[in-house]
């Protein structure tokens, strides 16, 4: 098993739980808020409108986030014998953790939605968590949780191909390893499905 798919496995194995149970309450309810109403912070902090502080909730989960498959992935690595630089696994992190926050903001997930036809889908794929609400358009359950949880896993293996990328570069002089590459493939190939 390479660095890809030991990347790969922990970023996608252990993404429901940085995502999860490494997030605040508070950052999981302001993380996707939008609005320039002001929200007064006590008498020390000047007021911030809704979206700033639905960013910097953002920001935070994608920290907290970020810092989980950080150190996961660098347990699991460093257990298995594989010498990853720190760079390559940064800038895998990263990635996953950057679009990770823009993902939560939900305006470009809403976006993409409508870009590829998945607008029914959001509007319909609705949940009721108590009898006298409205219908809840994101969080467990809904449409908008799943495209959610699915964008992230697909950058989750971007950033793992970025990380093994980096890593076989810096260990091979810029060039990946392709020792014996054509004669396993020759050897593949010549084998009955």
């Amino acid at each position: 098993m390479g660095v890809f798919a030991v990347t790969a496995v922990v970023f996608t194995m252990l993404h429901p739980f940085c995502d999860l149970w490494l997030q605040g309450r508070d950052d999981s309810i302001a993380k996707e808020k939008h609005g320039q109403t002001l929200v007064p912070r006590g008498p020390d902090a000047r007021a911030l409108t809704v979206s700033q502080l639905g960013r910097r909730a953002a920001a935070r989960h994608a920290l907290t986030y970020t810092a989980g498959q950080v150190a996961a992935a660098a347990i699991v690595l460093r257990s298995l014998g594989f010498r990853v630089p720190v760079a390559a696994l940064l800038a895998g992190a990263i990635v996953n953790g950057g679009t990770h926050a823009l993902i939560d903001r939900r305006r470009i997930l809403e976006q993409l939605a409508a870009k590829t036809g998945h607008t029914t889908f959001l509007t319909e794929g609705t949940v009721l968590r108590k009898l006298d609400d409205d219908p809840a358009a994101s969080g467990p359950g809904t449409a908008l949780y799943e495209l959610d949880a699915a964008g992230h896993l697909a950058i989750g293996a971007a950033a793992a191909v970025l990380t093994a990328r980096l890593a076989v570069r810096d260990t091979t002089g810029g060039t990946p390893r392709r020792r014996g590459l054509r004669r396993r493939l020759r050897r593949a190939a010549s084998k009955p499905w």
